[in-house]
């Protein structure tokens, strides 16, 4: 019987098919180009396989956000048709940790500090090297100095994806804040020296101890700081000091315990006075921030020394102007206002590294790699980021400008919670890139009129990014203390002694008492190793200055 007709025509058909797919796998091919591969604007894989991971937060009371329903984490869980399972630490990250190592139960990616427990992880041979990683794209070199890429290493191997990182400084949040109504009340005084905060906290202590609602009104109110570590670096930057991390600074060109520093004792002496004559709340040592808060909504607080870009997650001034539309918070024209006669100048501003905060690792027992190493080090990107902060296309954008900004369709100002929690702004910016985010925010704010930019964005352009350093020479220096050694438990009990102690120099009756007590914080760790411990902690950071200098010269 004949075939069809129709049937020889397809098996010749196959024929030849079978013959050309043959030769394009035998052949040798021209190399195919990675914007043939890849999505080339956005630098992922068009398609993508169902993945998921999971991935654990080493810190306590981070929260756990559901992945995929507000609009931001929808749209890059379709983007990379990826599903992740969150968990976090609920109540001692390092002690979780071991248990996970024990357990053969590691998570496929973890947010971590840099230090002793990620260089534990290292040194068992737990994390994935990124350097093989990151050939398939240049998102990583593209984002981050290579400097920085180095100094985060652990001889010589990359293992995590930096949170933060940036090649310039901009943006900040510490600063002096007053409120308006309490200032026009006490007759608009100069706010430039630290001389005029204290005069103006006197004039409300003694003349306005009640706002316009009948309140009792606080005349100087700090961040919540249990160790009084926030008023210290107030006070000691005002007179010329340099704060680095938690109690060191540079001195003679070394690194130094802050306690030698005469010009600490000195700032910290004034903060006793202040308290001493009753300009501080009372309880500002024991208050939660939930506590401090609800203060400064009620208009409360004449001075404040604050992280002012809380307000894009608390909304302290937004909150304060809504009860009370004759009322405001607005910031010093200094961060840090110069005490004792110094010149502006004089004073130094806080300063930012290269190498951002912590950093997110990929753990051996991951399936994927590849996969998650692509995902997070996108969140780098500078479309990443413009999600980061204004959620997909199609919601509070449609489409950006001739830079690459996105066009607003209406002011951030007018964007209400909800909206921001339904499209997640500002839920998946774990990591980010500093950089992105500040000049986008900063380019989008300026689009707008004058009266409907946003009072954080502004100001941190106008006021703030001018007083802020650069600089990655304290890279490593809390790292440079073996974990495991006495040094390390030398420095935690020196750590612990002056959490308890330091709010008591700060609280003492008269400046005899509290002299005392700083003179013995400083004896207790001459007595517990501090020489030793700085003397490690100045070998790295002298390795630092030799390799990038110093923008310090006390």
């Amino acid at each position: 019987m004949k075939k069809p007709i129709y049937l020889i025509f397809a098996a010749a058909i196959l024929l030849v098919a079978i013959i050309i797919g043959y030769q394009f796998v035998a052949l040798p091919q021209e190399p195919v180009e990675k914007e043939d591969q890849v999505d080339p604007v956005n630098n992922v894989p068009e398609e993508l396989e169902p993945f998921t991971f999971t991935h654990y937060y080493h810190f306590v009371g981070r929260p756990i956000r559901p992945w995929g329903e507000d609009e931001t984490s929808k749209y890059i869980a379709e983007k990379f048709n990826v599903h992740i399972e969150f968990t976090a630490a609920e109540t001692d990250p390092a002690t979780e940790l071991s248990i996970k190592v024990a357990s053969g139960d590691l998570p496929d990616s973890i947010m971590i500090p840099r230090g002793e427990d990620k260089l534990r992880l290292v040194d068992l041979g737990l994390l994935n090297p990124l350097g093989p990683l990151m050939e398939a794209h240049d998102n990583l070199e593209d984002n981050v100095l290579p400097t920085a890429l180095d100094r985060i290493s652990v001889d010589g191997v990359l293992y995590g994806i930096p949170h933060y990182p940036r090649k310039r400084a901009s943006g900040g949040g510490f600063t002096w804040i007053y409120n308006r109504r309490l200032f026009e009340d006490a007759g608009s005084p100069n706010l430039n020296t630290l001389e005029d905060l204290y005069n103006f906290a006197k004039t409300v202590r003694d003349k306005l101890p009640y706002n316009r609602e009948g309140l009792s009104v606080t005349p100087v109110q700090f961040v919540a700081t249990p160790n009084a570590w926030q008023v210290a670096r107030a006070f000691y930057r005002s007179f010329g000091g340099m704060l680095d991390g938690l109690w060191y600074t540079v001195l003679n060109g070394n690194y130094t315990f802050i306690f030698r520093d005469p010009i600490f004792k000195e700032a910290v002496m004034e903060a006793n006075r202040w308290w001493r004559e009753r300009l501080f709340s009372e309880t500002q040592f024991t208050d939660t921030p939930d506590m401090i808060l609800e203060r400064i909504v009620a208009g409360r607080t004449a001075l404040l020394f604050y992280n002012m870009a809380l307000e894009e997650m608390n909304r302290f001034r937004t909150l304060l102007m809504e009860s009370f539309p004759d009322d405001s918070y607005e910031i010093t024209a200094f961060p840090y206002p110069p005490a004792r006669g110094l010149d502006i100048g004089d004073i130094y501003g806080d300063h930012q590294v290269s190498v951002g905060g912590a950093v997110t690792v990929i753990t051996e027992d991951a399936q994927n790699p590849q996969k998650i190493f692509d995902f997070w080090s996108w969140f780098l990107t500078r479309e990443a980021n413009i999600m980061h902060m204004f959620g997909p296309q199609g919601h509070l954008w449609e489409t950006l400008n001739e830079d690459g900004f996105p066009i607003l369709k209406r002011p951030m100002i007018q964007v209400t919670a909800e909206e921001r929690t339904r499209l997640g702004l500002w839920s998946w910016a774990d990591p980010a890139q500093s950089d992105h985010l500040d000049s986008v925010k900063f380019a989008v704010n300026n689009m707008q009129p004058p009266e409907k930019r946003e009072w954080v964005t502004t100001n941190q352009e106008l006021i703030l990014t001018p007083t802020l350093l650069f600089t990655d020479e304290f890279v490593g220096v809390f790292e440079a203390i073996d974990p495991k050694s006495t040094e390390e438990i030398n420095r935690t009990r020196i750590m612990e002694y002056i959490n308890a102690n330091f709010p008591l120099v700060i609280m003492a009756s008269t400046a005899e008492e509290a002299e005392r007590i700083f003179n013995d914080i400083l004896a207790f760790a001459d007595q517990n190793g501090m020489t030793d411990i700085e003397e490690i902690k100045n070998q790295k950071y002298q390795e630092n200055v030799r390799l990038g200098g110093t923008v310090f010269d006390r």
